[in-house]
C-alpha cells in the first residue's frame, strides 16, 4: 500500500488565544470571547504541522497545516487551514461543522488541478469527517491531520491502529 503523505515536521502547539487570526474559528467561540477575556485560553489548542503530498505523477506539494482540536464541551469538530508551505497560498479549509464533526474543503483550484489522484484506499481514524468535494486531496489532508494528532498510529492493511 502506498500512502502518498510524508510528515515533515511537527512545529508545535499553542492555545486558541495565541492564534486569534485563524480564518476558520467557529463563530460561537469568537462571540463568546467578546464577553470573557480568558475564554479562548480554555478552548482547544492549535497544532502546527508540515507535510508533503505526492500525486500519482510524483509531483510534490509542500503543505503546512494548523488545526485546532476543538472542545467537546462546546460540541466542536476540528478547525484550521492548510497552506502551500512556500507560497502561503490557501489550499484547504478545515471546518468545525457539528458535534465532533469536521469538514475538509479544498478551496484552491490550482492545487486541486495540480494533485493527480492515486485512486487508492485512504485509512482514517475517526469517522466524523466530511469531504466537501469528495476529493482524494481532501482525504489526504484529513489523513495528515490524523498523523499530526496520532503520531504513534500504525497503518495496516485493515486500517489504522493507535494501540501501543
Amino acid at each position: 500500500m502506498v500512502i502518498p503523505i510524508r510528515p515533515v515536521s511537527f512545529l508545535g502547539n499553542c492555545s486558541t488565544a495565541a492564534y486569534i487570526d485563524c480564518p476558520n474559528t467557529p463563530e460561537h467561540h469568537i462571540e463568546n470571547a467578546r464577553y470573557s477575556s480568558g475564554y479562548l485560553r480554555q478552548v482547544g489548542k492549535y497544532y502546527w504541522f508540515d507535510f508533503d503530498i505526492f500525486g500519482s505523477d510524483a509531483k510534490l506539494i509542500s503543505l503546512r497545516m494548523v488545526v485546532n482540536e476543538g472542545d467537546a464541551d462546546c460540541n466542536d469538530g476540528r478547525w484550521g487551514a492548510v497552506w502551500e508551505r512556500n507560497t502561503k497560498e490557501l489550499v484547504a479549509n478545515i471546518l468545525s461543522t457539528g458535534d465532533m464533526e469536521t469538514t475538509i474543503k479544498a478551496v484552491s483550484e490550482k492545487y486541486i488541478q495540480m494533485y493527480k489522484p492515486h485512486n487508492t484506499w485512504i485509512p482514517h481514524l475517526w469517522n466524523m469527517a466530511q469531504y466537501a468535494k469528495g476529493l482524494e486531496l481532501e482525504k489526504l489532508i484529513h489523513l495528515a491531520m490524523q498523523i499530526c494528532f496520532y503520531p504513534q498510529a500504525e497503518i495496516t492493511e485493515t486500517g489504522v491502529s493507535t494501540s501501543p
